[in-house]
This record gives structure tokens, sequence and C-alpha cells, in this order.
């Protein structure tokens, strides 16, 4: 079964290499950092969102094993030319739309002015696949969904709002009947990530999480879930994007695998869909001939 991860960053040592190594060094160093924890809990291929020089790095070491998302700014002059040429780079397969403010889990002022709009109708009509991070406001794609038929969207991270990086909140799934009420939207997919994040017992392999879950699997489909880990924000503290909870609480890259490739909640032939087969499909991404 071939596993691919849907979402992960940039990862960097936790003591910086300096300014010293310069540039090139950096992002070999950071490039294999990724590749290794790949190796080491089973991951074929991975979708990198990061700066488009960190996607190259990558791409360009392993084209096999990596594809790229990136967030345009959406106020560019050449917003149109970046979007329409954008796919013909190899391994840059889609874009993403900051809908949501991580930070604080409030929707972006842009969206009420309009100021989105461009993107949306740009990637449309080039087909670039978007990923919407709407950190709890998957609602209000709903007028996107249906305005832009063709354009393929995905709303990240279960379409809820996950601490971290966002403020906790009492019922981590207050937020699900938002996400539920896209799945009539064919065009619309969800990334299947953060799982960890949403347990109350927080405990492997998440069990208490299913009940939620399933309701997802049984709205959207199999077809239309691609799981991503996000593993690096698996150890932050809350509300911060950067500072590391001590080793001991982390939730690991392979708790983030195993909770769903170990599980007897799902048949195999959803886990094959979920770990590749529909992320594969969805972003037009070819399986590399076998060596």
């Amino acid at each position: 079964m071939e596993i691919i991860d849907a979402q992960i960053h940039e990862p960097k040592p936790p003591i910086p290499l300096g300014a010293n190594y310069g540039k090139d060094v950096e992002l070999l160093v950071n490039t294999e950092i990724a590749r290794e924890a790949m190796d080491s809990v089973g991951v074929d291929a991975a979708l990198v969102f990061a700066r488009q020089e960190y996607i190259d790095s990558c791409v360009g070491r392993y084209p096999n094993r990596f594809g790229g998302v990136v967030v345009f700014d959406h106020m560019a002059s050449d917003l149109e030319e970046q979007i329409a040429n954008y796919r013909k780079k190899p391994g840059n397969l889609a874009g993403r739309n900051l809908v949501g403010n991580a930070a604080t889990a409030e929707l972006r002022p842009e969206f009420g002015e309009g100021k989105f709009d461009r993107y949306w109708e740009y990637a449309a009509k080039y087909d670039l696949p978007l990923f919407f991070s709407t950190h709890g406001w998957s609602h209000v794609m709903e007028p996107v969904a249906q305005k832009y038929p063709n354009l393929t969207m995905i709303i990240d991270h279960l379409g809820v709002s996950q601490s971290p990086v966002s403020p906790p909140r009492e019922d981590k799934w207050d937020r699900l009947p938002g996400i539920l009420g896209l799945a009539k939207y064919p065009n619309v997919h969800v990334k299947f990530s953060g799982v960890p994040l949403m347990s109350e017992s927080g405990k492997f392999p998440y069990e208490d999480t299913w009940p939620f879950l399933h309701k997802i699997v049984e709205a959207f489909t199999p077809d239309r879930l691609l799981w991503g880990t996000d593993f690096t924000r698996m150890r932050w503290i809350p509300q911060t994007s950067s500072e590391l909870r001590p080793f001991k609480e982390w939730k690991y890259y392979s708790d983030c695998v195993n909770y769903l490739r170990d599980t007897n909640e799902l048949s195999e032939s959803d886990k094959e869909k979920l770990f590749g087969k529909t992320v594969r499909r969805v972003l037009r991404w070819p399986k590399p001939a076998a060596p």
C-alpha cells in the first residue's frame, strides 16, 4: 500500500545551523530531515507546504517522493500568469488559500472584502487544485464551491479548528457541521490531518476521535479524503508556531501514521484510498514507474 503524506512543512534541526553554513547547506539539511523522517515511518511520498526554494530542493533531490504546494500572493499583479504556469514545472501541484487566521482561528477580512475572488477564478480557469486553510470556517466556502464547480477544493485539517496553532476550544468538534455541509459539492475534498490533536485523551491510538471521523468518512467517502500529518506541528506548544514541547510530550510522526494504518475502523481498500490513491487522482500526480 502506497502511503502519501498530504501535508508536511519544512522541518529544521532543533539547534539552528547558523549563517556560516549558507543557504544551500540549510536547504540540503532540511530536505534530508524530511526524507529521513518519512523513511523512518514508511511514508513513500509527501506534499510539501513551504517556500518555493525548499520545494525545489526536495523535488530536485527526490523527484519521485515530493510534490509542492505554495501560497500565492493573492494581490500580485501577475497572479494569473503565475497560476497559469505553476504546474508546468515538475513537482508543482497545487496552491493554498489562507482563508482563516491560524493564530486566532478567525476569518481573514480579505475573504469578506472579495480580495480572494481572483485567486479562485484563476485557479478554476487553469485547473489548479487549491487547499483551503479555514481553521473552522469551512461553512463560508459553500458559495465558492457553488460558483466554481470545476475548482478542485481541498479543505485542510478536517475542516475544524485545531490547537496548536489555533487557540484551544472547549469543544474541539464544534465546527464539524460546517465541513459536513460541504459534502454535497462533488468538487470539495477534505484533508484528513491533525487527528492526534483532536483526541480528548491524547493517547494513541486516539480511539475517541472515531465517532467524529466516521461522520466525515460517511459524508465524503474515502474517494474525497486525503490523509496527511502536518507532523512538525505535533511538537509545538499550543498557540505557537515554533516553540517545541518537551520531547516526552510530542505526538510522533509514527503516531500520525499508525493510528490509521493499524486501525480496524476502516477497510484495507478504504485505507488505500486515504493513504495514496485519492491524492494521486485529485492532484493528477502520476505514480512513478517501478524501477
